[in-house]
């Protein structure tokens, strides 16, 4: 038995949209250091810094799709009555990082990157605080 035979298509979609989204964020954040390198190498060139500001300025623009998108989607497929709207969701998105993460590094550190009081239990009455 081998891992592609647990895989069912559910995760494969998780694991897609997971993967989609950390290599295009990986490609906007590459983008708007290359852009800044750009700008630092100018020289003062007004042709040059224009450039380089439109590389920022496009690599932002990225980003802001990328969350956009992380929104839009699940309201989409959910309004067509389409049954994986939930794994789009951005909490949704974030998690299946976080396995991933934890598959590639070896332990499960993203819930606890996220909220430091993750797996701590709080008294009732918050006495001891």
């Amino acid at each position: 038995m081998t891992v592609f035979d647990t895989i069912e298509f559910t995760d494969l979609i998780r694991y897609g949209i997971a993967l989609v989204v950390i290599l295009a964020a990986l490609a906007a954040i590459l983008y708007t250091i290359w852009g800044w390198f750009l700008m630092i190498v100018s020289g003062g060139t007004e042709e040059k810094v224009k450039w380089a500001v439109n590389h920022i300025r496009h690599a932002l623009i990225g980003i802001v799709f990328i969350v956009g998108v992380l929104f839009i989607v699940p309201l989409i497929t959910s309004a067509m009555g389409l049954p994986y709207g939930e794994y789009a969701k951005p909490s949704a998105v974030f998690q299946t990082i976080g396995e991933i993460s934890g598959h590639i590094f070896g332990v499960d550190v993203w819930p606890s990157m996220i909220n430091p009081w993750y797996n701590s239990t709080l008294p009732s009455d918050f006495s001891n605080l």
